[in-house]
C-alpha cells in the first residue's frame, strides 16, 4: 500500500524535524518508501489524476512489455504515456525497467502496490 499524505508546509516541517531529533536521541532512523507527502490536496490531484489511476490499475491487470502496448491498451498517445509513466515512477507509483530487444531499447512498467491510501492532515 502506498499512503499521499496531505499536510501544509509548517506541519510537514515540524513532523520532519522530530523525526530528526528522535533519530538522533536514539541514534535510529526511519525510512518510508511508500509514502508520498503533497502540501495541498490540489498537489496530490495533480499527481493522481484520473487518467494516471487508470494507467496505474492497466498496468497491474495487463502487465504490458512496454509502455507502447500500454499506449495501444490504453488507446493513447506514446508521448503522453511516456510523461505520466515518468510522474508516476519520480513519485514511487510505478517502477520502469529498460530492457534490450536486439538494438532496441524497451521500456517495462510495472505496479506493485495494491492500494492507494488518502491521509488528510486537519
Amino acid at each position: 500500500m502506498v499512503k499521499i499524505i496531505v499536510m501544509d508546509y509548517g506541519s510537514f516541517s515540524k513532523m520532519v524535524y522530530s523525526e530528526f531529533e528522535k533519530g538522533i536521541a536514539t541514534g535510529s532512523f526511519s525510512k518510508q518508501d511508500d509514502v508520498i507527502y503533497a502540501e495541498s490536496l490540489e498537489a496530490a490531484r495533480r499527481l493522481m489524476t484520473s487518467e494516471r489511476l487508470r494507467m496505474l490499475v492497466e498496468v497491474r491487470k495487463k502487465r504490458p512489455n512496454s509502455l507502447y502496448e500500454l499506449a495501444k491498451a490504453m488507446k493513447k498517445d506514446i508521448k503522453t504515456i511516456s510523461t505520466d509513466a515518468t510522474i508516476l515512477s519520480e513519485a514511487g507509483l510505478m517502477k520502469l525497467e529498460k530492457y534490450r530487444v536486439g538494438k532496441k531499447v524497451k521500456v517495462r512498467p510495472s505496479v506493485s502496490a495494491r492500494k492507494i491510501q488518502l491521509e488528510l492532515a486537519i
